[in-house]
């Protein structure tokens, strides 16, 4: 008999004012929060729609927990080192602290002089960035017990030097749910208060709890409600406050339910509510939410999958556009203006993100061949040859496929130039065993730059720009010396065909079967440009060629989502640079009603349904992603005027 609520980390939130109601007669409620309570902060908001800006409660920005890992080992803790010094917190109704490098104390939990029976268990890895503050703000706690999962940073170190009370232990996380049990068994009292390196106690709860405990708790377990941040930005509406959690409970009457993700809280003894908020510090922005995002529904999949839980593709997408709606509508998540209807959109993805990647995993995958498994370049046939040509290259640890895809030009390109954007892998090494051509140079994110740099290395007359992930197929070899042969010397550059693929399916249909300019003179074109895409810049005729280069981007809907989110954040930067702030209006047609005709131009128009189940998911996709820049795009400006 047991009492559920809802994960800190999950994906949408439960329902606001009450938790999963105890089998076993306890009633994990929240009560409702009195009017004075749950009163708005003060701002503009739209008459029921989407408003430039929400009376939004801001607060220092905080950095993402990576993802836990998986395996078992047990280390002692060390010696710590003296220090406890209360910082600032965001006040509960204030704007922002001040941003000159002062001590804003406003909201601060003080010191007490008495410390309480209770064991704060923080799990971490890699969060040196926000360890300190969530410790400093639990002074009251008779113990600290920091559980590390084999971070690589100097967490553990800040962790040590911050308070006598502090105690260090390792272990890697496996299952959440039997990771924070084994955290609880460590600890020195009964009673446990459960926080995460992005959460802050705030003074409110530090006095509720020592209330509390100057008598006995009269219940086993309580609720305790959390103010959830994207970014400055707090979420009031839209089922993310007050998003109420099992945080404080006593460790002989309570046990974590052992499964991989959203784990819940099991309890057969009355439980109870706080009123004194968490402060949650969720996402360091909305890049950090749709990356979170990825991994939460990897973890998700895994679990319906271990579960035998069966989804169809219409329960996927009923639960897709329920979630939105409930959230934006039913939760009133437009008061929270433009970051709000962010949050909603954002709940549905995570509905059809794991909807496709369970499809994805039920699939009988076949491999399918990336060009020629090995083929060699035929001699040229007798005549006049071709003018000499130049594969450049790009790549950035692509170690697993760049040895093929040389193989494929190796003795047809009379030169190979490679530009590696620092790799961690063997990618440079195996790089020179085709070619010594192999330079070292940081993109920063602007593969315009890295292009130029690879043309400005090659001798060749002709440049074609390939990456790792592209094939060049021997019909596309014999079109290119076809083409150049016969070449009076007027066109100086080419647009061939770019077939992609996604998941191993090639997509000719759906608007991913395009023309690709890459094959041009050397002395007439130049990338010009700041970002991810590139724009070649030609003096002189293109013309077409009809011969295709194979794309296999994607391995997996885990990879595509990774790969637009950081190409989304980078040309949200270009855009705010090149344009500055645009109009609010001109921003919502872009975020609104533009993803909804990316999505039927690829869809209906260039025919994405005739591909399939894979079609509708990948037009899904990038009418999200078009959402997803322009939103980006706008918290970077919204940002700027902040600091301005």
């Amino acid at each position: 008999m047991g009492t559920e609520a809802p994960d800190p980390d999950r994906f949408p939130r439960e329902r606001s004012r009450r938790l999963a109601p105890d089998r076993g007669g306890g009633a994990l409620a929240l009560r409702r929060r009195t009017a004075r309570e749950r009163q708005p902060l003060p701002g503009r908001t739209g008459a029921g729609g989407l408003s430039r800006r929400a009376g939004e409660k801001l607060a220092p920005d905080r950095a993402l927990a990576p993802g836990h890992q998986a395996e078992e080992t047990v280390r002692p803790g060390g010696q710590p080192r003296p220090r406890l010094v209360p910082v600032g917190a965001p006040a509960p109704v204030a704007a922002p602290g001040p941003s000159d490098g002062s001590t804003d104390t406003r909201g601060t939990a003080q010191p007490m002089p008495e410390s309480l029976p209770l064991t704060v268990v923080v799990l971490t890895k890699n969060e040196a960035g926000r360890i300190r503050d969530c410790l400093d703000s639990v002074p009251f706690a008779d113990e600290i017990l920091v559980v590390d999962d084999e971070s690589s940073d100097d967490t553990v170190a800040i962790a040590r030097n911050q308070s006598p009370r502090v105690r260090v232990v390792h272990r890697k996380m496996d299952l959440e749910g039997r990771h924070r049990n084994w955290a609880a068994a460590q600890a020195r009292n009964d009673w446990i208060l459960s926080i995460d390196a992005d959460e802050r106690v705030t003074p409110e709860l530090a006095e509720e709890l020592q209330t509390l405990f100057r008598g006995t708790p009269e219940k086993a377990v309580y609720a305790i409600p959390r103010r959830n941040y994207i970014g400055r930005r707090w979420l009031k509406h839209g089922g993310w406050y007050p998003s109420a959690q099992v945080k404080l409970y006593k460790r002989s009457a309570f046990r974590w339910e052992e499964t991989t993700v959203h784990c819940r809280a099991i309890s057969d003894q009355p439980s109870g509510a706080l009123t004194g908020d968490i402060l949650h510090y969720s996402y360091r922005d909305i890049g950090d939410f749709i990356g979170k995002l990825n991994r939460q529904t990897t973890l998700e999949t895994r679990k319906w999958l271990t579960d035998g839980r069966k989804m169809s593709f219409g329960k996927g997408m009923q639960r897709t556009i329920d979630r939105f709606f409930r959230a934006y509508v039913g939760k009133k998540g437009r008061k929270d203006g433009w970051i709000g209807f962010v949050a909603a959109v954002l709940g549905g993805l995570y509905q059809f993100v794991s909807y496709a990647k369970y499809w994805e995993a039920t699939q009988r995958t076949e491999t399918v061949p990336a060009g020629d498994a090995v083929s060699r370049p035929a001699a040229e046939p007798p005549g006049r040859r071709r003018p000499t040509l130049a594969v450049v290259m790009m790549v950035k640890n692509e170690a697993a496929r760049l040895a093929h895809c040389l193989e494929q030009v190796q003795g047809w390109a009379d030169e190979i130039v490679i530009v590696d954007d620092e790799s961690s892998d063997d990618s440079v090494a195996i790089a020179k065993r085709f070619t010594p051509k192999v330079f070292v140079h940081p993109s920063r994110d602007n593969h315009d730059q890295q292009w130029n740099i690879g043309s400005d290395r090659a001798e060749s007359e002709w440049i074609l720009h390939i990456d790792a992930d592209e094939i060049v197929t021997p019909a596309l070899r014999d079109a290119i010396d076809e083409a150049l042969r016969t070449n009076d010397g007027r066109v100086r550059a080419y647009d061939l065909i770019r077939l992609n693929f996604f998941l191993g399916h090639p997509m000719r249909r759906g608007g991913w079967r395009h023309r690709h300019r890459i094959l041009f003179r050397r002395k007439n074109a130049r990338c010009v440009g700041q970002g991810i895409h590139v724009r070649l810049q030609v003096d002189g005729e293109v013309a077409p060629l009809e011969a295709e280069i194979e794309h296999h981007p994607f391995q997996s809907f885990a990879q595509f989502i990774d790969r637009q989110n950081h190409y989304s954040n980078v040309e949200a930067a270009v855009l705010f640079r090149e344009k500055g702030r645009l109009p609010w209006q001109v921003v919502r047609g872009q975020m609104v009603f533009k993803p909804i005709h990316r999505f039927w131009k690829s869809f209906i128009k260039q025919g994405g349904f005739r591909e399939g189940r894979i079609g509708f998911l990948f037009a899904g996709l990038t009418a999200f992603f078009h959402h997803a820049l322009w939103a980006k795009y706008w918290e970077i400006a919204e940002n700027h005027d902040a600091v301005s």
